[in-house]
């Protein structure tokens, strides 16, 4: 019933869950990373503690009425919760564009998934494996739908080369250097990524990441001078495997 409907339906609903999926993303970024769930009472500000309105929570609309305020201390909200509910709009949005039925809404799950390993991942280095494992659980099941053209033994194959090539990348470099230089999450996103689009799209993804993470690299330093000790590769990865999806 959904796909008969007119275009313009399909990119509003599109979008509007985007943000609505941006603005629970939002709060799990903040509350993770202080050992905070998201079931954890209502939303509160940050600052004062008062717990927020209705009015208070309309994806976007809200931050732009409140100029980015606490209602009720004036407290800054962070500029963060409306790039992150735009990046999930727009996540929609290209999905939809770019792709049709029953492929649009799999490109779009696979982003939406995608969205809070690339956020939690440049903001603290980190890929929870709940989320990894909800991405890999989600490719098993929505996969097939992405990349029709994938079969299943070349998404299993996809999954475990995933994995093991960057974790024996990982572990050579430990064992040369004596020092961590890539996260134990980084394979098992690469693993989880690999499930949604088999062996085929593994070494284009890792490509396009390197691209990313160089491009990174070059514009930290032409700003500041230096280059950065740390890179997010686990947000380049997601990042790299939507465009893929978009652009193949």
């Amino acid at each position: 019933m959904l796909l008969a409907l007119p275009f313009w339906y399909h990119v509003m609903f599109a979008m509007i869950f985007g943000t609505i999926w941006g603005s629970f993303i939002a709060a799990l970024c903040s509350r993770w990373p202080r050992g905070e769930r998201v079931s954890d009472g209502r939303s509160h500000c940050d600052d004062c503690q008062t717990p927020l309105g209705a009015k208070d929570l309309v994806p976007i609309l809200s931050y732009l009425w409140l100029r980015g305020k606490c209602r009720h201390c004036g407290h800054s909200i962070g500029i963060s919760v409306l790039y992150i509910e735009l990046a999930s709009a727009a996540i929609g949005l290209f999905a939809v564009l770019f792709l049709s039925g029953g492929q649009a809404l799999a490109a779009a799950v696979f982003g939406w998934l995608l969205l809070p390993l690339v956020i939690l991942d440049y903001q603290k280095l980190w890929l929870p494996n709940q989320l990894v494992l909800a991405l890999a659980i989600a490719g098993v099941c929505a996969g097939a739908f992405l990349t029709p053209e994938i079969n299943w033994l070349d998404r299993i194959l996809g999954g475990i080369f995933g994995f093991l090539a960057l974790e024996a990348i990982r572990q050579a470099f430990r064992k040369m250097r004596q020092v961590e230089g890539m996260g134990g999450g980084d394979p098992k996103l690469f693993g989880a990524i690999g499930l949604w689009l088999g062996w085929q799209g593994l070494p284009m993804t890792l490509l396009l990441a390197t691209l990313f993470g160089f491009l990174c690299i070059a514009l930290a330093f032409a700003l500041s001078r230096k280059s950065p000790q740390q890179l997010p590769f686990g947000a380049y990865m997601g990042m790299a495997a939507f465009s893929i999806v978009l652009l193949a």
